[in-house]
């Protein structure tokens, strides 16, 4: 028999690839497999109206997962609630560890606005005045910080003026070749006079708003301008490599499996000015966010 907490697990696994692949979709209909934005703190959403934990710590080191993931994504295997912000918060001392979860077929402006707000939210309310903010993004993660500096930059919030350190790791800033892919796969299709394969293209063509931000790296609302990484902060760019040899042409196809090297460093993206890059061959798209050796290079940057 199932148990109740296996059961749970597999519920949340099913919000997060419905709301990653129809988030908008289900949330314009009060649809409950959209995924509400909220904080967690070992495993349990914390009120950031009137945050209570034990030993807050003046840094925040906060671990924002990707398109269709959970926030356990972070998770060492086998070590439930140890990811990166733990082993940060116990190298570094005075840091609380954090984790976000919310709904990535949303727009990722849209995300990014509601994160911000919720930031300066947890900001004024921490019972310790925050000096540090360690924000950690896999894959959509990562252009949702870039989307949410933004925002906090444009409203004047108090948590941008705070030491603030921000890593995307496998971000797609100039798209993911996959998820280009299903949108050139869909307008093909749709143009095809066949019916079938029509419906096939337009089965594709269902996909999120937050997938086609995916496609092309966009983080801010249609019509602004590019806009530059947040100045005051500190920009580490993460990526890895399918096969082992950086030269491989697997990897030279591929990249991590979704998301190729030169996007996650954001080539295309004029006058970038990156704090710290590290490339990882051997180390794939998800593992990225829970492997030995990038925790040991965060630690190389932040402690």
């Amino acid at each position: 028999m199932m148990s109740v907490l296996s059961a749970g697990k597999i519920q949340q696994h099913i919000s997060a690839i419905a709301s990653g692949f129809l988030g908008d979709w289900l949330e314009a209909r009060g649809n409950g497999l959209a995924v509400p934005m909220r904080m967690l703190i070992d495993g349990q959403p914390l009120d950031v109206a009137n945050p209570t934990v034990d030993a807050p710590g003046s840094t925040l080191c906060l671990s924002i997962h990707g398109l269709m993931e959970l926030d356990s994504v972070w998770d060492f295997p086998g070590q439930a609630h140890e990811h990166y912000g733990t082993r940060l918060a116990e190298a570094a001392g005075d840091t609380t560890a954090l984790k976000l979860r919310f709904n990535s077929g949303r727009p990722i402006y849209r995300n990014g606005q509601d994160l911000a707000d919720l930031l300066e939210q947890l900001v004024m309310q921490w019972p310790v005045p925050v000096k540090r903010l360690i924000l950690l993004g896999h894959s959509m993660g990562g252009l949702l910080i870039r989307s949410a500096c933004h925002y906090g930059a444009t409203r004047q919030h108090d948590w941008i003026s705070a030491q603030l350190d921000c890593v995307y790791i496998g971000a797609p800033h100039d798209g993911s070749w996959l998820a280009i892919g299903a949108h050139k796969v869909a307008d093909r299709l749709n143009q095809v006079p066949r019916d079938y394969l029509k419906v096939m293209g337009e089965v594709i063509d269902l996909r999120s708003e937050g997938i086609r931000n995916l496609s092309r790296g966009e983080v801010f609302e249609p019509g602004l301008d590019e806009q530059p990484l947040l100045p005051q902060a500190r920009h580490y760019v993460i990526s890895g490599l399918l096969a082992r040899k950086a030269g491989h042409p697997v990897n030279t196809l591929f990249g991590d499996a979704l998301v190729h090297e030169s996007s996650a460093r954001g080539e295309r993206r004029p006058g970038w000015a990156l704090n710290g890059t590290a490339n990882f061959p051997g180390v794939d798209h998800l593992r990225l966010a829970h492997h030995p050796l990038v925790c040991g290079q965060l630690q190389e940057w932040l402690v």
